[in-house]
């Protein structure tokens, strides 16, 4: 395997928003009836469709509470700002010719809100967001749509991202999941790699390639050894 592909989740991964995200999920769920939910239990909501997000706050009226929500957090979008090492990181996946997508639990509509305001925008060449395909994350709906559009399988994407709901998606569509220690404090959720930085995601294709040679080598040993017993018996004939 070696992955052709890397997707990127945009909240708490490329973007650290989750703070914005948070607060005005709070807010919008008291001003709309609802109670007083934790920080936990509001992150909770990060990373899954406003549709799956329905069921995990009592309120009267969740799409009300998700009209509140998008009003209150469309106005912090400007104080959002790229993680740390997001950019560089960006700008080496570029030059080793690696395909760049996102896939997020938005709708296209918020997406188009905020998303070409990020200075990482530029670097993608695809942006799946959860009105796109028939199942969001969970589901591995939006890297089996990446994959069709890049004209790869699914075992060459590496996902990354800070959710659950994004190692789920991964494993779903047969990719592998890189969670992103950089944006979650939930360093227990299950994933095939676990970078500390954005620049550790370089080590892990690093290790991808050193792999891959070595399999190429090793099966050239076998096959060189196959050779070699083969043309001794045809000696000693």
């Amino acid at each position: 395997m070696k992955f052709k592909a890397i997707v990127f989740d945009i909240d708490g991964c490329l973007i650290d928003s989750a703070p914005n995200l948070i607060k005005t999920l709070g807010r919008a769920i008291l001003d709309t009836g609802g109670g007083n939910y934790g920080e936990e239990s509001l992150r909770g909501a990060l990373g899954l469709s406003a549709k799956a997000a329905a069921g995990l706050f009592d309120v009267p009226d969740w799409e009300q509470t998700h009209r509140k929500w998008c009003e209150y957090y469309e106005p912090l979008i400007p104080e959002n700002k790229p993680f740390d090492g997001i950019i560089p990181l960006l700008k080496e996946l570029k030059s080793r010719g690696y395909l760049l997508g996102v896939a997020t639990s938005q709708d296209r509509w918020m997406t188009e809100v905020q998303f070409p305001s990020y200075p990482v925008a530029p670097y993608f060449d695809l942006i799946v967001c959860a009105d796109d395909v028939n199942k969001p994350k969970p589901a591995g709906d939006p890297l089996l749509f990446c994959a069709e559009r890049f004209g790869i399988r699914p075992s060459e994407i590496l996902f990354i991202g800070d959710a659950p709901y994004d190692m789920q998606c991964a494993k779903a569509a047969g990719a592998m999941g890189a969670l992103a220690l950089w944006g979650t404090p939930n360093r227990d959720i299950p994933a095939d790699y676990y970078p500390e930085t954005p620049m550790d995601v370089l080590g892990i294709l690093d290790e991808e390639v050193v792999s891959q040679k070595a399999k190429r080598k090793a099966s050239k040993s076998k096959s060189d050894a196959v050779e070699k017993r083969r043309t001794e018996r045809e000696l000693s004939i």
